[in-house]
């Protein structure tokens, strides 16, 4: 890593007068997100039969952070401001996400917790050692938005460019004309899978205003839980096609983000 700054939660280490530092001055490097491979050997023959992967551990950094000494006269944190800067690193809402300012890689993020110790020097505090895990392998893009209407005629396109072949989960905005059915379907997802796997999303007495995120499968905007069939939209890598069987327009808004196997 040679980024000297980092947005997290909506700031930047240099909000608050801080750099990214190395208290032993060695620059530490990204570790996790290894890829393993199942197979296995036949007896009567030398070589190994695939059967899968999957990542089985996660990105993790570990550095440190100082005052900037261009911005500061005393390097030493006295009591406010340690609990300052630790109330903004150390969340108790999950996941957040990181952004690295280094050049070259500011559009990549990942979604991480944080573990900050106070690193003392002759009983005074000069900096904080971090530990960043984030939540898989990988990066990701800024959120992706596209809108536009559909209908039984005019499909939503969307180009997906994922580097890891795994599905995406986006949030989506609904907006109908409300009580008639309706169902939203990706086309893509369809040819990935088997027929009796490849279910359409259905309204079967439909909002005027739904909102739905499926990655966590919440949705609201509906009367009756039981007017949807719950299932939930899914991106693929390579260009999707949201349909619908609806003959009024649904203006449709589709936000994501996209896989980025990319280290710091």
């Amino acid at each position: 890593m040679y980024a000297t700054d980092f947005l997290f939660n909506g700031r930047r280490a240099s909000d608050f007068g801080l750099m990214i530092c190395s208290f032993n001055g060695e620059p530490e490097t990204v570790t996790g997100g290894e890829l393993e491979y199942n197979t296995a050997k036949s007896p009567q023959t030398d070589r190994f039969t695939f059967y899968g992967s999957q990542f089985n551990s996660v990105l993790a950094w570990n550095f440190s952070i100082c005052k900037n000494p261009d911005q500061n006269t005393n390097l030493y944190f006295n009591q406010y401001e340690e609990s300052r800067i630790l109330k903004w690193l150390i969340r108790t809402d999950g996941y957040n996400y990181i952004q690295f300012n280094q050049p070259g890689y500011e559009d990549i993020f990942y979604k991480v917790c944080i573990n900050a110790v106070s690193h003392q020097i002759s009983g005074r505090t000069a900096g904080f050692d971090l530990t960043v895990t984030s939540d898989c392998a990988y990066g990701f893009s800024d959120i992706i938005r596209r809108a536009g209407d559909i209908n039984a005629s005019t499909p939503l396109k969307l180009h997906i460019q994922s580097d890891i072949n795994t599905y995406i989960l986006p949030e989506l905005n609904l907006k109908s004309q409300g009580n008639d059915g309706f169902f939203i379907h990706n086309f893509k997802d369809e040819q990935l899978q088997l027929p009796i796997l490849s279910k359409p999303i259905e309204f079967y007495h439909a909002s005027k205003e739904i909102t739905m995120d499926s990655d966590t499968e919440i949705i609201t905007g509906l009367s009756n839980p039981n007017d949807f069939n719950w299932q939930f939209l899914r991106l693929t890598d390579g260009m999707n096609f949201i349909t619908t069987d609806s003959v009024s327009n649904i203006e449709i808004e589709i936000r994501y983000r996209e896989p980025r196997f990319v280290r710091i």
